[in-house]
């Protein structure tokens, strides 16, 4: 597991697997082999195109699965992006995990996947969305935070991410972090906003010099990181940022609870973190930007600018007990995994009916 859409997917199977349903799941063939997998290969490197063409040739291979998605009573289509080849399939419920989009876009392909989003939501009756700001940008008068676990029209549901307040809850901490750290969850994007964090650490760090930020997540072009380098070196931070890599998630438990500040400085295409929730579940005190699905949350929101990230970072890090404190009862009491699994037999029993 290595990012929420994938958390999301265990989750769901264990729900599902739990009441008896059989599952298959239709995914890329990455040399893994279960008889519960459809396995679509790869785009050829040939065409060197990475992930963006990949997902396209997703698409284009689906219908060769047509004999098997027939047999099934219902779909479950993780991204809107991936729905238009199941045109044809009556069941089928698109899952939202945020915007797959810029906003503004910014490449044809995401211009293309936000008429594809608007198709599939007129065209398919069942959505569940983690994020108000996705209905937002289908046109849907919604406010953050607004309908919880509710129907928003007619088969299309809110359903916020959730976390399993047993895993994620004050454990032994992590032994290989630095005393004071502050934990940056993202795999290395631009859109994730890596840059953001180090440009607002500069200015915290110059209150609280004894704090090192911490990045867990892997990926990342190398012109993006020879970026975020160059701004170490500018901020003279060399030694104060540290890049940890991609840490299984079954120890992240242990990791939040080691650091003293977790910082989510996403730019784009962002549903309600799990990341960020998982964080606030262990008591360990969250600070986000405000960017689309962050705002549903309870973290602590700033703008998407280094100053007001910082802001907002010093404010919270002065009184991380008692906000890391409100924000894991929020989170106990409003994004529990139990909530998350009622609304998500509502939507299966919506459509079985049918």
């Amino acid at each position: 597991i290595t990012g929420g859409a994938q958390t999301y997917l265990a989750n769901l199977y264990e729900i599902f697997k739990g009441e008896g349903h059989d599952q298959r799941v239709y995914q890329f063939n990455d040399n893994v082999h279960d008889p519960e997998l459809e396995l679509v290969p790869h785009a050829p490197k040939v065409f060197n195109g990475g992930r963006a063409l990949d997902l396209w040739w997703f698409n284009f291979l689906l219908p060769l699965k047509f004999k098997s998605l027939s047999k099934e009573d219902t779909l479950i289509c993780h991204y809107a992006f991936h729905s238009l080849p199941l045109f044809w399939k009556k069941n089928v419920i698109v899952l939202s995990h945020g915007c797959e989009w810029d906003i503004p876009a910014t490449s044809l392909s995401q211009k293309l996947k936000i008429k594809i989003a608007q198709w599939s939501f007129k065209h398919f009756k069942y959505l569940v969305a983690n994020d108000t700001n996705y209905f937002r940008q289908l046109g849907v008068d919604i406010k953050p935070k607004e309908r919880m676990f509710e129907e928003v029209l007619p088969g299309k549901w809110y359903i916020p991410n959730c976390v399993d307040t047993s895993v994620f809850t004050n454990v032994d901490p992590a032994t290989d972090f630095p005393e004071h750290a502050i934990v940056v969850p993202r795999n290395i994007s631009h859109a994730r906003g890596i840059h953001l964090s180090i440009e607002a650490f500069a200015q915290f760090k110059e209150k609280f010099p004894e704090t090192t930020l911490v990045v867990v997540g892997g990926g990342g072009d190398e012109q993006y990181k020879d970026y975020l380098n160059s701004l170490i070196q500018k901020h003279n931070l060399e030694g104060a940022v540290v890049f940890k890599g991609s840490i299984p998630w079954a120890l992240m438990p242990g990791v939040y609870n080691a650091c003293e500040m977790t910082v989510v400085p996403t730019l784009q295409r962002e549903g309600t973190s799990l990341s960020a929730l998982e964080s606030m579940a262990c008591g360990t005190a969250t600070v986000s930007t405000n960017a689309q699905g962050l705002a549903d949350l309870p973290t602590a929101q700033s703008d998407i600018t280094a100053d007001d990230l910082a802001r907002v970072m010093i404010e919270t890090y002065t009184s991380k007990d008692s906000v890391a404190l409100s924000q894991q009862q929020e989170v106990r009491t409003n994004y529990n995994i139990n909530k998350w699994k009622e609304g998500w037999l509502k939507v299966i029993s919506q459509v079985q009916i049918r």
